[in-house]
């Protein structure tokens, strides 16, 4: 007994203990309960004691959970600020609210028609009544060469079982007409494509009605050349976030991914996964945050498998901090054709902005302001700069409802509905003062925006009383160098019926609560006018310098006359010319400056004016 208990008393007397190595190479103890899930935290560090991925130091990425288990979640990562979770497809209901009729028109010059008389049936309901749509739209011509025309038909409580067939008719067939594709989607789900090869008119081999054999069914993924239908268009840009933009063709998932580089981004996961609607026009903007001051990162966009980019974009500087920016504006684009976007993009501009009569509208037409608003972000090299230049707008008549109207429009919530669409701006106006106004700070730059349309002549002010009050209060509280105030309509007293000079008290009391605050560092942007003018505007008394620079047009087919400028006394420069404003501005020296290049459509520099921030004050 005596050798056997000699063995077991040796070894009791000798514990064996084991390690082995945690994820990040710190040893654990294989007999410890503390770290469950061996990553090298025990439960007193580790805010999920079950997931090795999840403990101090570890990599944050966007998806909801505190990965480094410092009490933020998705800190510092880019990410949509909801998780970058997936909300999965919508469900779409069985009676449709929304329908969306697209119809492409082929390129040959006699494709399109002017008939008037074209329907497309797609069923009946149960009382025998055709479920007909007029294709048509006000102020928009429709069914044109090479376009694809876009209606949204709203409030229809059809019955989708009711729908079983896809039929176009021609009332007239006069003037011949050749689709070449069709679709269709139902609140947002697209239920029918197809392209097809028909000639519609009475003539030979035209027929007056064409019925698809394979009924309602797809048989294409969209008549336009890509899912990805507009876009992308870079939005207002922080220090720490950007806003993104971009249409679709019906309700499709998009993953959008960012990243600060190419390579990083072949291998990033998706931000933010998106499921554009059809009470948008499937348009989408998306705040992607978690990003840094002054960096450039890269982004693209994935639709059905394809990837669409990458396309790059870049943060404003820490706010309120020295900086410099190069900000470029103009309005009025009319022409289809629209070269200026040539220089512009040549001059690389850190923010466009589009100071009003963006299109040509001047409808209060739903379909039809949405056709223009696509129309206008397809010009190809206009369409360049949206994609990879933060971009701002504002309206000014034509864009809005028509020629020189004002907020007694009745379809100016239609025309603020669709704008909302199609532009990424910071804000829009204020909870109770609905609008398109906004603020945007770059640095210690401040922009002020103005809507100078929906309160127009209803209060004997241009801006109303609410929006012009929550400008001088922004001025007043402003701390930045440069305080740049943009507005679709000239600020001279000496501008036409359809400007500031209609409104003489406003713009005294403007003045006046300039001077009196003391407030200075102000230039005023304006357009409208199809000349391009600098003037230095008469301020109230005590008050400072008042530069207004007018940038008009982009693209409108001919230029306005500059009549004499003896009528005129603050007007120092007038051009009858196209072209664009570049402002490059720098705070970072001891005496900040804008240098104002005035530039034709085809990039020649004719102009200069620097302004000095000493020369700005009261």
């Amino acid at each position: 007994m005596l050798p056997l208990l000699a063995l077991l008393a040796c070894t009791d007397s000798v514990p064996t203990v084991t390690h082995d190595t945690g994820v990040d190479g710190r040893p654990h103890d294989s007999g410890s309960t503390s770290d469950h899930d061996h990553d090298g935290y025990d439960s007193t560090t580790d805010c999920d004691d079950t997931d090795p991925s999840i403990h101090p130091g570890a990599d944050e990425i966007c998806d909801g959970v505190d990965q480094d288990c410092d009490g933020d979640i998705d800190e510092d990562v880019p990410g949509d600020g909801d998780g970058c979770r997936d909300p999965g497809m919508p469900a779409f209901p069985d009676t449709v609210d929304t329908l969306h009729l697209g119809l492409r028109t082929g390129t040959g010059t006699t494709d399109g028609t002017n008939d008037g008389g074209i329907e497309v049936c797609l069923g009946a309901d149960a009382l025998g009544n055709e479920l007909c749509l007029d294709p048509y739209k006000p102020d928009w011509d429709d069914l044109e060469p090479g376009v694809v025309d876009v209606v949204a038909f709203e409030g229809l409580s059809w019955s989708r079982a009711d729908l079983d067939r896809f039929e176009v008719r021609a009332s007239d067939g006069g003037d011949k007409w050749v689709p070449v594709g069709f679709e269709v989607a139902l609140d947002g789900d697209p239920i029918y494509c197809r392209q097809v090869d028909v000639e519609m008119g009475d003539g030979g081999g035209e027929v007056m009605s064409w019925t698809d054999p394979e009924g309602l069914t797809s048989g294409c993924d969209t008549i336009f050349d890509s899912p990805l239908t507009h876009g992308p268009l870079v939005g207002a840009v922080g220090p720490d976030h950007a806003r993104i933009w971009y249409r679709t063709h019906a309700t499709r998932q998009v993953l959008l991914r960012v990243a600060e580089d190419e390579a990083a981004l072949a291998k990033a996961p998706p931000v933010h996964y998106g499921y554009p609607t059809a009470d948008r026009d499937f348009t989408e903007t998306v705040q992607v945050v978690g990003l840094q001051p002054d960096r450039r990162y890269v982004y693209s966009l994935e639709i059905l498998g394809q990837t669409y980019g990458p396309w790059e974009l870049f943060t404003a500087p820490k706010d309120s901090s020295p900086t410099t920016l190069r900000l470029a504006f103009g309005s009025c684009s009319k022409d289809d054709d629209q070269p200026v976007f040539g220089p512009i993009l040549a001059w690389d501009p850190d923010i466009f902005l589009f100071d009003g009569d963006n299109h040509y509208g001047n409808t209060d037409d739903l379909s039809a302001l949405r056709q223009f608003y696509r129309w206008a972000h397809e010009r190809p090299l206009r369409s360049a700069l949206l994609a990879e230049t933060s971009i701002l707008a504002t309206w000014d008549d034509h864009d809005y409802v028509g020629n020189n109207t004002d907020g007694t429009e009745p379809g100016k919530d239609v025309a603020l509905r669709v704008f909302s669409e199609y532009w990424a701006n910071p804000a829009a106006g204020l909870s109770d003062t609905p609008g398109v106004f906004f603020s945007h700070r770059w640095g210690d730059i401040d922009l002020f925006v103005l809507d100078d349309r929906y309160y127009r002549g209803l209060d004997g002010t241009l801006l109303g009383q609410a929006q012009q009050d929550w400008l001088v209060e922004g001025l007043d509280a402003s701390t930045a160098t440069f305080k740049l105030v943009a507005g679709g309509s000239q600020f001279t007293p000496y501008g036409s019926a359809d400007s500031w000079g209609e409104f003489p008290d406003a713009w005294d009391d403007l003045r006046q609560e300039l001077a009196t605050r003391g407030i200075g560092g102000v230039v005023f942007l304006s357009g409208d006018v199809h000349r391009m003018e600098l003037r230095s505007l008469t301020p109230w008394s005590g008050g400072a310098m008042l530069p207004e620079l007018t940038s008009s047009s982009l693209a409108y087919p001919v230029p306005s006359t500059c009549g004499s400028d003896s009528s005129e006394p603050d007007r120092l420069v007038c051009e009858e010319m196209r072209g664009f404003m570049g402002l490059e501005i720098d705070t970072t020296v001891s005496d900040p400056y804008i240098t104002v290049h005035v530039i034709d459509e085809t990039g020649v520099e004719r102009h200069t004016w620097t302004l000095l921030a000493s020369d700005l004050q009261p």
